[in-house]
């Protein structure tokens, strides 16, 4: 009688794995080779927003290359964040400012925009600035034209004031060649950019004057 029940047990612990058995082979079934997708994380509907396989300078054309260096200049020349350690490192000489702009373009932009600037940040205002045109170069004209737009939220967490929105123009002298800069040395900036440098400020790039402000 003992064996017998003995048998029985037996026969049950066995159909018991062969029912966890054929459960797991229900759960991940190796025979289709299934595989997970990974997705980064859309922060946007609108496909520019998203990212993507990065695309080098000769992908990408010299027009739209410079139209990518001017929309950064734009931002460093007039964003504001609630953080006055914020516009202490843009007013340093290696900022990537500094190092886009010829020096009398630096330095009367650390005596008039900089100064805004300081004081949005004192007053823990937030500020943003984007092109909102294309940029384009009027025929025997040496300025390119170049249309922003500033969105300022002058009081810090207060969602029942609406944003001051300002557009102006920029004439922008440009000197602009496809490359990175030659001086002072590519193992220079190879240091810069390993250090985190910013990239906008390695290529052959510099404001030389500005009109219009």
């Amino acid at each position: 009688m003992k064996k017998l029940v003995l048998f029985f047990i037996g026969v049950l612990i066995v159909g018991l794995v062969g029912g966890a058995i054929y459960v797991a082979g229900a759960i991940f079934d190796a025979g289709r080779a299934q595989t997970i997708q990974p997705y980064f994380f859309q922060p946007n509907n609108i496909s520019e927003r998203r990212p993507g396989v990065p695309m080098t300078a000769t992908d990408m054309g010299d027009a739209e290359f410079l139209e990518l260096l001017v929309k950064k200049y734009i931002t460093e020349y007039f964003y504001a964040a609630p953080d006055a350690e914020n516009i202490a490192r843009r007013q340093r000489p290696n900022s990537a400012l500094a190092r886009m702009s010829a020096p009398s373009v630096f330095d009367n932009w650390t005596q008039t925009e900089a100064q805004t600037i300081q004081k949005l940040a004192d007053e823990k205002s937030l500020r943003t600035a984007h092109v909102i045109d294309k940029i384009y170069k009027p025929q025997n004209s040496q300025y390119w034209v170049v249309n922003y737009q500033l969105t300022t939220w002058e009081k810090p967490n207060d969602f029942d004031t609406p944003p001051v929105v300002q557009r102006g123009t920029m004439y922008m002298d440009i000197t602009y060649a496809p490359q990175m800069r030659t001086y002072p040395g590519i193992d220079v900036l190879h240091k810069y950019l390993e250090s985190g440098g910013d990239p906008a400020a390695v290529f052959m790039f510099t404001v030389n004057e500005i009109q219009g402000l």
